[in-house]
């Protein structure tokens, strides 16, 4: 089965399991190096259907160019798969529910580098840590490694985010230079 047949699958099952939910499933390159992780999909991204959209996209596709990547080089998903309804952030069971899909879009893709964005994605993708401790780091999960940084919604608010975020893209393009 090849990677695309294998997202299709996963796909299928995500739409029997949240189907009444507005699902903003992942897209981008099944043979992808880097596999983007967001949170969940808000207003902008449901209108779109992109994982990741308005002007955090803008903001992440420059982001991906300084770190040397081109946005149809990478797989873009979030660890939700639909909005939660709420403004409060989603349960610990709506992450739960979603993580075994998470984990399986990733081991489909087989990436050399997972990039978490956000603290809610850093936790749907296993590692319970805060952020601001990982940040900017390569650390190992099996086979692939993981990069954490912040999410480009909160470089919008925050100038120091955009500053970090910003940096911790010029350290990916190393991190995959030296891998290459």
């Amino acid at each position: 089965m090849t990677e695309a047949q294998k997202l299709k699958s996963i796909n299928d099952a995500l739409k029997k399991k949240f189907g009444e939910k507005k699902l903003v499933l992942g897209r981008g390159s099944a043979d992808a190096q880097v596999v983007v992780v967001g949170e969940a999909p808000g207003t902008a991204e449901e209108k779109e259907g992109k994982p990741i959209a308005g002007d955090s996209a803008k903001i992440l596709n420059r982001l991906l160019k300084t770190a040397g990547l081109k946005a149809h080089q990478v797989y873009v998903t979030n660890v939700l798969k639909y909005a939660s309804g709420t403004t409060n952030a989603p349960s610990a069971k709506e992450v739960k529910s979603h993580a075994l899909f998470l984990r399986e879009e990733i081991r489909a893709i087989n990436p050399r580098i997972v990039v978490t964005l956000g603290n809610l994605a850093l936790n749907g993708i296993g590692l319970r840590q805060p952020l601001d401790n990982v940040h900017g780091r390569l650390i190992s999960l099996g086979n692939h490694e993981l990069f954490a940084t912040f999410h480009p919604r909160q470089a919008l608010d925050d100038p120091q985010v955009k500053t970090s975020l910003e940096a911790d893209f010029v350290k990916l393009k190393g991190l995959l230079s030296s891998q290459r």
